[in-house]
């Protein structure tokens, strides 16, 4: 495997024009992806689609992300980090315009398109977060930063439903492609000063899987990795389902479901920023990842258990307790991830365990639509089979705590 330079090597940059870019830009990505479980019921219906489908729609954008992230460090290496950045909006307002002006087709296609920006913008925040000046708050700086996830989740829950009633779903689709073309043409005034160490020469596609063998041959990442992808499997099946869930089995009208989404997205945010303080206060990020799955457990099987006479605030208070824990742990994750990738492979290490946690998002959403749709199991149900998907997850922290432990470095 060819040395990757150490892009991290020069002066820091200052964190807070960083953090702000970084984070608009995870949220304005997630957006583009969460965008169609926002408005499913809707959207399948002018499909002529039954709603569940949408499981489908969000494993297709995790087979582009799947794809993007194997070349997610060349393309830092080659572009810069703020243009890779750029690469990603486009391509998921292409993805999201695509999705509303052809059909089924162009959902489709617009999928794998969205993913495939998706799939770019954590390598380049990793890299340009590396490159800040964190004062040991390593965890929390990561965190804040994750919070673009929950932010954009909160964004197509509060956003999208309105739209989608008030004109149509293609509208909200159209905003959304809207939305990430503008904050790419913010991010250029910063392209000259993040992007100072590209290598244009630098290829692309030398060797794609240079990250996952990275990783595979890192007993810590590997394991991470492996816990990572039991982690998203749960949260886009929380994410992903939620409406429809809401909706179909419990009653709800689009727009309060919507409502339901986004306080579950928001406690996902409190959750990043809460996670990313208490593995600066344990100095152990696995213990604090291991510690959040221990509380998602109860909380999946509380979220099954919802009816329709709950009144909303127990709706509330479950639903974002479970976010508060599924959503709230990459933060934590993207930061353990960059203080174990060796020196000078961030881009790699990234792109390689974000392969196999992409993987989660496919399998997760993919199999609970094939079990709702093949088997019959209600949307409940399989929230509860979360559970053990999330203890399976923890399984794999533990096999990889140790080790973490030993060869930490400091924040």
């Amino acid at each position: 495997m060819s040395a990757s330079p150490d892009l991290t090597s020069t002066a820091k940059l200052p964190i807070w024009p960083v953090l702000i870019a970084t984070t608009a830009t995870q949220s304005f990505t997630t957006l583009s992806s969460m965008s169609m479980s926002a408005i499913a019921p809707d959207a399948a219906q002018g499909l002529g689609l039954p709603a569940s489908l949408v499981g489908y729609q969000v494993g297709i954008v995790y087979v582009g992300a799947m794809l993007s992230s194997l070349i997610g460090g060349a393309m830092v290496h080659r572009f810069g980090p703020a243009r890779s950045s750029q690469i990603a909006l486009w391509l998921a307002a292409c993805g999201c315009a695509s999705s509303a002006l052809f059909g089924l087709p162009g959902v489709l296609l617009g999928a794998v398109v969205i993913g495939l920006g998706y799939g770019f913008t954590n390598p380049s925040a990793s890299m340009l977060i590396s490159r800040s000046a964190t004062g040991g708050r390593t965890n929390l700086i990561f965190s804040i930063k994750q919070c673009g996830v929950p932010f954009g989740g909160m964004l197509a829950g509060l956003l999208l439903p309105p739209i989608t009633l008030l004109l149509d779903w293609r509208a909200a689709l159209l905003t959304c492609a809207l939305i990430c073309l503008l904050w790419s043409m913010a991010l250029q005034f910063y392209r000259r000063r993040w992007d100072d160490q590209r290598q244009p020469g630098a290829a692309l596609f030398a060797d794609p899987l240079e990250g996952v063998r990275l990783i595979w041959n890192h007993r810590i990442l590997r394991w991470l990795a492996w816990g990572s992808l039991a982690y998203t499997a749960v949260q886009l099946s929380l994410t992903g389902f939620l409406v429809t869930y809401l909706v179909t089995e419990i009653g709800m009208s689009l727009v309060v479901a919507g409502g339901v989404l986004a306080v579950v997205q928001i406690c996902g945010a409190v959750g990043r920023l809460s996670w990313g303080w208490v593995a600066d206060r344990l100095q152990s990020g696995l213990r604090a990842m291991i510690l959040n799955g221990a509380i998602a457990i109860p909380a999946s099987f509380a979220v099954a258990a919802i009816a329709p006479d709950w009144p909303m605030l127990a709706v509330w208070l479950t639903a974002g307790l479970f976010g508060f824990c599924a959503v709230g742990w990459n933060g934590v994750f993207m930061a353990v991830i960059a203080r174990q990738a060796p020196p000078g492979a961030i881009g790699h290490a990234t792109s390689g365990v974000l392969f196999l946690t992409f993987a989660g998002v496919l399998a997760g959403p993919s199999a609970l639509s094939l079990l709702h749709e093949q088997a019959d199991i209600s949307y409940a149900t399989g929230y509860m089979l979360m559970a053990g998907v999330t203890f399976i997850g923890i399984l794999c922290l533990i096999a990889a705590r140790p080790s973490v432990l030993r060869r930490a470095r400091p924040n």
